[in-house]
């Protein structure tokens, strides 16, 4: 007698960082899986390349600042949550899974309301406003850190680390270091002005791998020499990260974790303002990577010329980062999932 498969909802988007951890447990757990994110976001292109079915609802973002949109967004939600416990019904899932993200928030609330458990994923070290929206009515909650264990109940919070897709990189090593430049999944205009005052110095000694988001292409340099630009990578991300000797990047949660499995020397430029300083910060603070503020120029030249003359630095950085992380997440994450369902 077969046993039948279980159901598993998965829900984020807007930025491909919530979207990484799930296609990790999609990838290792055998499941029927539905996919709900954002409509006209990144990351249909990216579940569906996966071989995920892909379903769209509104997103509405909750702001915690007087703003227009608000008024707007509320009507987003309600129509979210109406189309979510649509979705519930025709998908009848056994479980949701999240990693974040305001267009988890009306589909959570949904579920909660078939009784459908719920399993949330806190990534980064400073909570989201929709993570904070979405922890009441989890079955459970699982963290990267130790440290974020103190933001959630108890008996509901399991320290799992933080899921990331297999890899077998292919490396091939050349003759002079290897720098990938990256400002996260959507790319960053403000990151990438910055890069761009160093990019030209580095491309004399360097190769550099800068990519820099479908929405800011023409920001790519005109440089004839050890420069390549790109839109967007996705399946062969792993491959240039592990040809990297410095990555310099936002401060993702997710990128970071594929740089710690590579062991990989980081140079941290958060997004200002936002939960990436957190993040950034604590990796700095336990020596596993370096923390500039966008436009921090003598900071970030003084950072680079240290890494560029001094091998075993970058080797310290990445086992640092590397050690921080719990290790074996997606079977840990995977050991909740079962206890659950």
């Amino acid at each position: 007698m077969s046993v039948k498969k279980k159901k598993i909802l998965l829900v984020g988007g807007g930025t491909l960082g919530s979207v990484s951890p799930l296609l990790a447990i999609a990838e290792n757990y055998q499941a029927e899986y539905l996919f709900v994110g954002t409509k006209g976001g990144p990351e249909k292109a990216v579940v569906e390349k996966f071989g995920l079915n892909f379903q769209e609802i509104f997103s509405g973002k909750l702001r915690r600042y007087f703003s227009w949109h608000n008024f707007v967004d509320i009507f987003k939600i309600k129509i979210a949550f109406w189309q979510s416990l649509k979705i519930i019904k025709n998908f009848q899932p056994d479980l949701v899974l999240t990693a974040g993200s305001f267009v988890a928030v009306p589909l959570v609330y949904a579920a909660k309301f078939k009784k459908i458990p719920i399993i949330v994923h806190q990534q980064d070290l400073s909570i989201g406003l929709a993570n904070k929206l979405m922890a009441p009515v989890a079955k459970k909650i699982t963290v990267t850190f130790e440290e974020q264990k103190k933001y959630f109940p108890s008996k509901k919070v399991i320290v799992t680390g933080n899921p990331v897709r297999k890899f077998l990189p292919q490396v091939s090593r050349t003759d002079i270091l290897n720098i990938v430049i990256t400002g996260g999944g959507l790319g960053a205009r403000g990151f990438n002005d910055f890069l761009s005052q160093f990019i030209p110095d580095l491309s004399k000694t360097c190769f550099v791998h800068h990519i820099l988001g479908k929405a800011n292409f023409a920001q790519a340099l005109d440089l004839k020499k050890n420069y390549q630009a790109y839109q967007f990578i996705d399946k062969g991300m792993i491959d240039l990260l592990a040809q990297a000797d410095i990555i310099i990047s936002r401060a993702g949660m997710s990128l970071i974790t594929e740089a710690a499995m590579l062991k990989k020397a980081l140079v941290l430029i958060p997004m200002p303002q936002s939960h990436q300083e957190k993040n950034a910060a604590f990796f700095a603070k336990n020596n596993a990577a370096f923390y500039c503020r966008q436009g921090a120029n003598k900071i970030l030249a003084r950072y680079l010329e240290k890494l560029f003359k001094q091998e075993h630095l970058r080797q310290d950085l990445g086992n640092n980062l590397s050690q921080l992380f719990p290790k074996n997440a997606v079977d840990n994450y995977i050991k909740v999932i079962e206890d659950i369902i």
